[in-house]
């Protein structure tokens, strides 16, 4: 059961997030964007990219075997196809609709978020590294 739970708590915040981002799709009203070019990509941009970061999280803790790229790539997919899975959902929202661009916007955010992750996780790790390389040569 333990171990279970430890495999399963990295994908909690993605849920969680994944439902919300449903729950707000699932609205027939829009949340009101301030009306500058191109904020409702940014919006899309911003969330998916928070959701690319939780999934790479989740894959790099879950596997940790995998290449860091493979796992972050793995991440960047999953996030991607939630947002195709999202537009899919929002053309049979009343007063909603689905557009591709939205898709696109959404996965260059996913890329973005996991690309940060990645970059963290990375650091991460060559200060463990540099930490037990000092600590052995003592």
């Amino acid at each position: 059961m333990k171990i279970a739970l430890r495999r399963a708590a990295p994908w909690l915040p993605s849920i969680a997030y994944m439902a919300l981002i449903w729950a707000l799709s699932s609205q027939s009203q829009q949340i009101s964007m301030p009306s500058l070019p191109w904020s409702d990509k940014v919006a899309h941009f911003v969330e998916y990219a928070i959701l690319g970061g939780l999934y790479a999280h989740a894959v790099l803790r879950t596997w940790p075997q995998l290449s860091p790229l493979r796992a972050l790539a793995i991440a960047a997919v999953l996030t991607s196809a939630w947002g195709y899975i999202d537009e899919i959902h929002q053309a049979f929202v009343p007063g909603r609709n689905s557009d591709v661009r939205d898709w696109v916007a959404d996965t260059l955010g996913a890329i973005a978020g996991v690309t940060i992750v990645g970059a963290l996780d990375r650091m991460r790790r060559r200060q463990t590294y540099h930490r037990q390389g000092a600590e052995d040569a003592k």
